[in-house]
């Protein structure tokens, strides 16, 4: 008798196309008849992947149209199958399956439009975190002036970056329902650096300058706050940080002073 275990891998498998790891189960059926029976559940798990990706990837679909967006869907889970039953959390390395992916070679934009979509949904799906802007500063000024650069900045969880070559964010916006979807956006009209998260009104995005995007990446990636300064000079020499500082503090960016 097999195992539960067992049956579960022969099922997989058999819905990847291996129908001989059900012919035990046929009770006389043909293998052609066996295919059949489990194309259903092949078919809805198709259906079920590829709602899952085009509710966070909607602009990315519409961009590529719906047959070349369930086409790459379906090619994207059979190179990287998910790993849990959640389906809300599938989809993080589309973006990478979609630079190598030959049929979108003529793109070269939409791994980053799918970067930017599925920051926005983590940014969605970020645990809450209490924002007090005013607790943040009267931390910031007990710290001891011996202290001071070795502090780290903790960011909200709802905090990602996002760095294109290409417009992105116009392009995201030219794509939402809302609009019509015609308007002419030059693919050289230069990059964009990106900072999504999660306020009260839902998810805003804010472009970033050069030194504001090291700065915030760093402290990302826990750096120290020298660290972080270093990091924002050298990307931009007139980073001017107590403007910076004062503005992500209030906006509640930064949530919290970690001084150890």
């Amino acid at each position: 008798m097999p195992s539960l275990r067992d049956l579960q891998l022969r099922f997989a498998a058999a819905l990847a196309g291996d129908v001989a790891a059900v012919a035990a189960w046929g009770a006389g059926a043909s293998a052609g008849e066996i295919d059949a029976r489990i194309a259903i559940y092949r078919a809805n798990g198709r259906a079920n992947y590829r709602n899952a990706l085009a509710a966070t990837y909607a602009v990315v679909r519409r961009l590529t149209g719906a047959a070349f967006f369930n086409a790459a869907v379906d090619a994207f889970v059979a190179a990287d199958p998910p790993v849990g039953g959640d389906l809300n959390v599938y989809g993080e390395r589309l973006a990478e399956f979609l630079e190598r992916y030959a049929p979108a070679a003529n793109l070269p934009y939409l791994p980053d439009v799918a970067r930017l979509e599925w920051a926005i949904d983590e940014a969605n799906r970020a645990v809450d975190a209490p924002r007090v802007p005013d607790a943040v500063l009267a931390a910031l000024s007990i710290v001891a002036p011996e202290r001071l650069r070795q502090l780290r900045l903790a960011l909200d969880a709802s905090c990602r970056l996002v760095a294109s070559a290409f417009p992105v964010l116009r392009i995201w916006r030219a794509n939402q329902p809302d609009r019509s979807g015609d308007e002419r956006i030059a693919l050289d009209e230069g990059g964009v650096a990106l900072l999504v998260r999660r306020d009260p009104q839902g998810v805003a995005m804010e472009s970033l300058g050069a030194g504001e995007r090291a700065w915030l990446d760093a402290l990302a990636r826990r750096a120290t706050f020298a660290a972080a300064i270093d990091a924002a000079l050298a990307a931009e020499p007139a980073f001017d940080l107590g403007a910076t500082l004062r503005a992500h503090i209030a906006a509640g960016t930064i949530i919290a002073v970690i001084d150890r």
